[in-house]
């Protein structure tokens, strides 16, 4: 019994703590709410990638694109988690055991989640299509720890719970 509330309570850290991090990763302004940086983009939250690997300017434009196209997809994902997550809080709030309301709404958060990471990681890998391998190869080693929270913060934050 013991066991099972413990790997209840670490899969809804897990699930709060990958909501966050995707959160923060792909809802971001709407096109229209971001102004325009120094270096003439619209994206000033791509404005690193283009520093960091030194994009031209096509290679910006289609990797530009590339989000763009993707953020919509990512709000709908987030918009669903939130949903599932208030859904688990009033079914927290409302009962004091394990119900079949409960573990169905678990499930759908974490098939949420799954649909999330997977279309993460189609985009991450599509924008790393579009660049020279060099580029690609260093976009992905910084891209993806982060994206799969395998960076040591990540798993240090795991760990002490």
């Amino acid at each position: 019994m013991k066991r099972g509330l413990g790997v209840l309570i670490l899969a809804l850290l897990l699930g709060i703590a990958a909501f966050g991090v995707g959160r923060m990763l792909c809802c971001r302004p709407p096109v229209d709410a971001v102004y325009a940086t120094e270096d003439h983009t619209r994206l000033p939250e791509l404005r690193w990638l283009r520093q960091q690997l030194d994009l031209n300017d096509k290679q910006f434009s289609e990797v530009s694109r590339l989000h763009l196209a993707y953020r919509p997809t990512c709000e709908s994902l987030c918009n669903r988690i939130m949903m599932t997550h208030e859904k688990i809080r009033q079914l927290l709030r409302e009962g004091s055991k394990m119900s079949p309301e409960l573990t169905a709404a678990l499930q759908e958060n974490a098939s949420i989640q799954v649909e999330c990471q997977t279309a993460l990681l189609e985009h991450v890998y599509q924008t790393a299509a579009c660049l020279p391998p060099e580029k690609s190869k260093r976009y992905l080693e910084a891209v993806l720890p982060h994206v799969m929270e395998l960076t040591p913060e990540a798993s240090s934050t795991l760990q002490g719970h």
